[in-house]
């Protein structure tokens, strides 16, 4: 018996793939193409979904709804460039028994990329693996004492040191097919926060900013943050 190339094998999954976009974007747009490239998809998915922050916080922030944008590659079936952005939210939980909330903003640093790949054996079902970063920000940071909310202020340069590195995949025994999307999670890290000013102090800019950054490095970093997010209804873009 004759063993079957990989190049062919590789040659049948892309064009596989190629026959599937090519569904997805029947009636809208060709795939944008140039002489020395590769030919490339836009597509747009709707987004919702929720990451839950744990270390001292241990509370958990809706994701969306928004829409995340990829651009493909269609011979490699990489993702070349893309979006995500997130809406900022105010997060409730509890500092020593007190209840606190904070505005949470997060801004992508960086594009999206990853890869989506065919799982052997099942026709239009994939593997999707998306990268991104985002700096995390908080603002807004208010307690609830007798009653009132009193601010406590962070300042207005209050965010990670490092870009938040984020890994999202397809769970485990579930799968992502381009005609309709899927879902993606991760367990991620949040890293130390620098910028922020004293709590209760004055907001200067470069004033204390590795004192001020203590109370909020005690209760935000940690390697317990997950993350579940929907895609669905991908379309072309406006």
């Amino acid at each position: 018996m004759k063993a079957t190339s990989h190049p062919r094998r590789r040659l049948a999954v892309v064009t596989t793939l190629a026959a599937t976009f090519a569904a997805l974007v029947a009636g809208w747009a060709q795939p944008a193409a140039h002489a020395d490239e590769n030919p490339t998809l836009d597509t747009i998915y709707d987004a919702v979904g929720s990451t839950h922050i744990g270390a001292q916080v241990d509370a958990d922030m809706p994701l969306g709804p928004t829409e995340i944008r990829v651009k493909l590659d269609l011979v490699t079936t990489n993702i070349v460039d893309g979006s995500l952005p997130i809406p900022s939210k105010v997060v409730n939980f509890d500092i020593l028994g007190i209840p606190t909330r904070a505005t949470v903003t997060m801004t992508q640093v960086g594009p999206v990329t990853g890869t989506i790949t065919p799982i052997p054996g099942q026709r239009g079902k994939n593997v999707l693996v998306s990268k991104v970063a985002y700096d995390i920000r908080l603002s807004n940071v208010q307690a609830r004492v007798f009653g009132i909310w009193w601010p406590l202020a962070v300042g207005s340069n209050c965010h990670t040191v490092d870009p938040v590195q984020i890994e999202a995949r397809t769970p485990e025994g579930e799968y992502f097919t381009v005609l309709a999307g899927g879902r993606v999670t991760d367990t991620y890290t949040i890293g130390s926060f620098t910028g922020c000013t004293p709590l209760n102090f004055f907001d200067i800019p470069g004033f204390f900013p590795t004192f001020g950054s203590i109370p909020i490095n005690a209760l935000v970093p940690g390697t317990d943050n997950t993350l579940s997010l929907t895609l669905s209804n991908p379309h072309a873009p406006a």
